[in-house]
């Protein structure tokens, strides 16, 4: 989601002025923040014309207050680096547009942010002029009063004295506006990302609620590895040996008998598929009649399985040979002049047939 970088959280009251602050400008108008730096952006968010705007010595400050939420703000004089007056347009209709105040900042990663006021007490080209030139003062004011403070330097703030005494804002209706630099602006300071609630709720949960405290029965074992089941926090019969690995289960908490030798049974396992050293321990110390003979057999088998797979001829490898020795018989002839003259191969397949009988 994009950032808001002049709306106060839902919710929030700004409170008092501070001591000493000035009102120089209220009254009632539409807020709306944009994206300068992005061609043809939409405002991120907009607060309607019956939004309460005060204009001080210090600051800008804008809350809308009803009956289900309120929604407020403010832009220090710090931060606009231009401050704009547009004309609306002379259409009507859809195509209109109406005359704004555009207090243009320079944000974090090459970003322009732009408060923008519209509408109510500004109808007109004349109240946007009147409100524009008290913001255009009162920023190069504190810009000069604060120099020091803020880090302005002397040419600095000798250019901005000047704004104070300048000539004001004069627009018209359909004009091209005016626009205004105001040196000695300070970087909007990028907005604090919201967590999302669902890890607010994560870490309350882990933060008030240790694991201790969590009874055995709403954690689900096979939903987490091993490693991440404390055992101590739970009691024996609780864990299932079979989803853990045997060097995890503690021997001290859970008695011999409730675990099984072999997670695997003996019957399952065929003597005949491994050799004799993988068969389990457990399985080769249970005692039952014919145990040795079965075993002997096994060995014959597998022993016997390997015998006819190095003592039996390779078809595959014969067959190959065999092709490779009549390429090469068809291949030579030793009459050049007979072309096309093929080997007689019966003379080497049967002996008994006449060769000069066979062509």
């Amino acid at each position: 989601m994009f950032h808001q970088h002049f709306l106060s959280a839902p919710g929030t009251d700004l409170g008092p002025l501070d001591t000493g602050e000035r009102v120089l400008w209220q009254g009632y108008c539409a807020v709306a923040e944009y994206a300068f730096d992005e061609a043809s952006s939409l405002p991120r968010w907009t607060l309607p014309e019956d939004t309460e705007v005060l204009v001080t010595d210090r600051r800008v400050r804008y809350t809308l207050a009803n009956s289900s939420t309120l929604s407020s703000g403010e832009l220090f004089w710090l931060w606009p680096q231009h401050l704009r007056v547009q004309p609306g347009n002379r259409e009507v209709g859809r195509n209109a547009t109406v005359t704004q105040i555009q207090l243009v900042c320079n944000g974090p990663g090459g970003s322009f942010p732009a408060l923008v006021f519209a509408g109510g007490a500004l109808g007109t080209v004349g109240d946007a002029d009147r409100l524009a030139n008290v913001m255009r003062q009162a920023i190069a004011r504190f810009r000069v009063e604060n120099a020091n403070e803020i880090g302005v330097p002397a040419p600095q703030a000798r250019m901005l004295s000047r704004l104070v005494i300048g000539p004001e804002f004069s627009n018209y209706q359909g004009g091209e506006g005016q626009t205004v630099t105001l040196l000695g602006s300070v970087p909007v300071p990028a907005p604090v990302d919201v967590e999302p609630d669902f890890i607010e709720d994560a870490e309350l949960v882990e933060d008030d609620y240790p694991v201790s405290a969590v009874p055995a029965s709403a954690v689900p074992t096979s939903a987490m590895p091993a490693s991440a089941v404390p055992t101590s926090a739970m009691p024996a019969s609780a864990v299932p040996t079979s989803a853990m690995p045997a060097s995890a289960v503690p021997t001290s908490s859970v008695p011999t008998s409730a675990m099984p030798t072999s997670s695997v049974p003996t019957s399952a396992v065929p003597t005949s598929a491994m050799p004799a050293s993988a068969v389990p321990v457990s399985a080769a110390a249970f005692d039952r009649p014919g145990r040795e003979a079965d075993a002997q057999r096994a060995q014959e088998a597998i022993r016997a399985e390997l015998d006819s797979r190095y003592a039996e001829p390779d078809l595959a490898s014969r067959a190959a040979s065999l092709a490779a020795r009549i390429a090469g018989l068809v291949s030579s002839s030793d009459d050049d002049d007979r072309p096309g003259h093929v080997t007689n191969l019966s003379a080497y397949l049967n002996a008994d047939v006449d060769p000069g009988t066979a062509r």
